[in-house]
Formats: structure tokens, sequence, C-alpha cells
């Protein structure tokens, strides 16, 4: 498999899907240049729609400590900007703070240890076979190193606020300029628009962009999948 991925396992359990979706982000000391890799091992099977029934928001979120306050700050941020986009698009927020680590609905861990040697960052999710992610969502956060002129905090802030969209449940996207950019091989990095485009995202990322993707996703799933009531 690639450096990052998303892998399903079924096992004996037809009805369990395991998705671990990767992050895999490599900053260059000239650009800064971060590139992503997905790839999954069932083949031409694609992605599944998955999600959450809606009276299940807002999914509650813990985290461990953060090794310091500047890393604290970047994951709060990105769950804050997210429950912007979601209180935009639905009326709602999509997340919660707690501080209980049992019965939290998303668990997010910084890993200290080199679990994740080429990756920033992980989301492990479990569905069912009409696509209801099970709970916990298990999030793993590799501590960023600072690298060229790209601050950690903002390293931090982009693999959070990624993971915490497959966490939605939301699928990698071919567009350069969104937070869920992209599957390997979904854009040619040697496009210098292209380049310029998903590097500024990456500096300066907007989450506001993803909300007509939040929007569909949710508006399909909920008619399709589950009702929503």
């Amino acid at each position: 498999m690639p450096d990052g991925g998303t892998s399903i396992d079924t096992g004996n359990h037809p009805s369990i899907y395991l998705f671990i979706i990767s992050l895999v982000l490599t900053l260059t000391l000239t650009t800064a240049f971060i590139s992503t890799g997905w790839a999954s091992d069932v083949g031409g099977s694609g992605q599944r729609l998955v999600g959450h029934p809606r009276q299940r928001f807002p999914l509650t979120i813990y985290a461990e400590p953060a090794p310091s306050h500047a890393l604290k700050a970047a994951v709060d941020d990105a769950v804050t900007q997210w429950n912007q986009v979601f209180e935009r698009v639905f009326h709602q927020p999509a997340f919660a703070w707690t501080a209980h680590q049992a019965g939290a609905d998303i668990l997010i861990r910084f890993l200290r240890s080199a679990h994740l040697p080429h990756e920033m960052g992980e989301t492990e999710i479990d569905a069912d076979n009409h696509g209801v992610i099970r709970l916990p969502v298990n999030i793993n956060l590799q501590l960023p190193k600072a690298r060229g002129g790209t601050d950690v905090s903002q390293v931090l802030f982009d693999v959070t606020a990624h993971e915490l969209g497959h966490a939605l449940g939301l699928p990698h996207s071919d567009n350069p300029s969104s937070i869920m950019c992209c599957e390997s091989g979904a854009i040619d990095f040697k496009d210098p628009a292209t380049r310029a485009a998903y590097i500024e995202a990456r500096r300066h990322p907007d989450l506001y962009s993803a909300g007509p993707d939040i929007a569909a996703h949710y508006r399909k799933f909920w008619s399709q999948h589950y009702d929503g009531s």
C-alpha cells in the first residue's frame, strides 16, 4: 500500500468495514509543499457513502492533552471552524467537546512514537452495511515538526481539519483548494496553477470551501442511506 491509505477489512464479518484514512504530508524546505496520498486494497470497489444519523450531532470529542498550548489551539481551531461550516449548512454544530474519554464519539490522540513513519494523521472508521459510522471514531495525530517556512501549528491544523472531515464521512477531494485534497494521483502537481492553489490552501485553508461538499454528502446520505430522523 502507498504511504497513506484507506483499507477495508471485512474479515469474517461482511457488515464490518474498517476505513483507515491517512493524510500524508511532505513539506519541502523551499516551498513547504504538502502532498497527500490515499489508496484502497479493495481494487475497484470504490469508496462507500458513510455518515452519521442527524440526531447524533453534535458529535462529542475527547482529545488527549496536547504537548503545547500552540498545538492545542491548532486542534481547537480545527474543531471550531468545522462547527462554523456545519452551522452555516445545517444550523447546528458538528462537534462538542467533552472532558470524559469514556463515551466520547471521537477520540483524538497524539502519537509520540514512529507509529506513522510516513504519515501525519490517520482516521479509523468502522461503518455498518447501511453506511452508518460506528462510534467511537479514532483519530491519531503524529506530532509535527517545523519544516521550512511552514509553522508547526499550521501543519497540525491542516492535518486535524482533514481528519475531522473524514470522521464526518467525507472522502478525499480532487479540488486542490479543498482541505480534503487529495487522493493520490487525483491532481497534477506539475501544473503550476494546481500546485500554487494547493500550497495556498495548505498555508491559508478555508474550511468554508468544504461547505458544498458536506451539504451534498449528508443530503445524499440522509436521503439514501439513513432517514436522518
